[in-house]
């Protein structure tokens, strides 16, 4: 599982879980927009490819490619704990984007995560938002960027929509994250630190895939989730910089959901 780019190199985490003991700031959902239920059936036929460049699983519904979609900003590829950096060899810059996939059990929330469960997919969204130490590494992986503790962060929704990709129903939502000083007197850090983001909520049914095995690529609430990284929004070229990434990642995101196929067919990939 890996993603747009940055330094240096830990273990990659697929549908695995771990809980948080503490959490640096806390999530807050705004929705602004909400498109009403409007289904986008991606009803144009999809050609089935032999080979994907970056094969990935969303637990049991399926595969996707992470490189669908060549014009994905890069700058170099590197595992960390929680995320995917990068799909070229590292050329030394800070990373462009991240992915996370993450699936969580029923036996997940009690044990694990101090969340509820629900198989209703409306619901999803907003459950998998208590999963604090999975949002607080997007701002807390130095090779993105490093969130100190005088600064604290929010989570707002800009746009959600349900869409259908290979018979599969997604809650798609487009939102930002904004990073901002606790105390608004402290200049040593920007008033506004901002990163843009995509995911796709799903539900991943237990014993619904190809084989029994199949389990192990995680079931239960999902979701998949690209970012841009986060940048000081008083600098007007990070900025343009930002939402220029942030446009090209819509297109990737899009190109690679609409490659997702049934995980039958992907073990028949040629890898």
């Amino acid at each position: 599982m890996l993603l747009i780019g940055v330094l240096a190199t830990t273990s990659i985490i697929g549908s695995g879980c771990s809980k948080s003991n503490t959490s640096i700031a806390n999530i807050e959902t705004a929705e602004s927009t909400t498109k009403e239920s409007q289904v986008e059936e991606t009803g144009k036929k999809q050609v089935k490819k032999n080979k994907f460049e970056y094969p990935i699983t969303l637990g049991t519904i399926g595969g996707i490619d992470l490189m669908a979609d060549s014009e994905f900003p890069k700058a170099g590829f590197f595992e960390t704990n929680w995320l995917i950096f990068g799909f070229n060899e590292n050329k030394g810059e800070l990373a462009s984007c991240f992915f996370q996939q993450q699936c969580v059990s029923k036996e997940d929330t009690e044990i694990i995560w101090d969340i509820e469960y629900s198989e209703n997919l409306e619901k999803i969204p907003h459950i998998m938002k208590g999963l604090t130490t999975l949002w607080d590494a997007f701002l807390e992986d130095g090779r993105m960027y490093k969130m100190y503790s005088e600064q604290q962060y929010e989570v707002i929704v800009d746009n959600t929509e349900k869409v259908t990709y290979n018979g599969v129903d997604f809650i798609k939502e487009e939102g930002h994250i904004d990073v901002t000083r606790k105390d608004a007197s402290n200049t040593r850090f920007p008033e506004l630190v901002r990163a843009g983001y995509i995911a796709y909520y799903y539900f991943s049914p237990e014993g619904a895939g190809a084989y029994p095995a199949d389990d192990n690529q995680g079931y239960g609430m999902g979701m998949a989730i690209w970012g841009v990284r986060p940048v000081d929004m008083s600098n007007e070229e990070e900025a343009k910089t930002m939402e220029e990434n942030y446009e090209k990642l819509k297109k990737s995101t899009k190109a690679s959901m609409e490659t997702l196929i049934s995980l039958d067919d992907y073990w028949k990939l040629d890898k």
